[in-house]
């Protein structure tokens, strides 16, 4: 059986990140509110301790990018 778990966020830099680390999300938009949501893996989870805990890294400018790609999203699906 799948596990259906789900990682649910509002923090557009956390996604940012986990985009850039490779993590497949989906976008739910209600009026001026957006949650990412993620399949929530044991993996997932130690990016986004490392995440916020400061402890993780990326390329500077994929996630750059993702921030902007993800920023143009949702100001122009409104």
């Amino acid at each position: 059986m799948e596990n259906e778990t789900k990682y649910i966020t509002s923090d557009l830099y956390l996604t940012a990140y986990l985009k850039v680390k490779g993590y497949k999300y989906i976008v739910n938009k209600i009026k001026l509110k957006s949650n990412f949501i993620f399949d929530e893996t044991d993996e997932l989870l130690v990016e986004v301790n490392e995440y916020l805990s400061e402890l993780g890294s990326c390329e500077p400018l994929p996630y750059a990018n993702a921030i902007k790609n993800l920023k143009n999203y949702l100001y122009n699906n409104k």
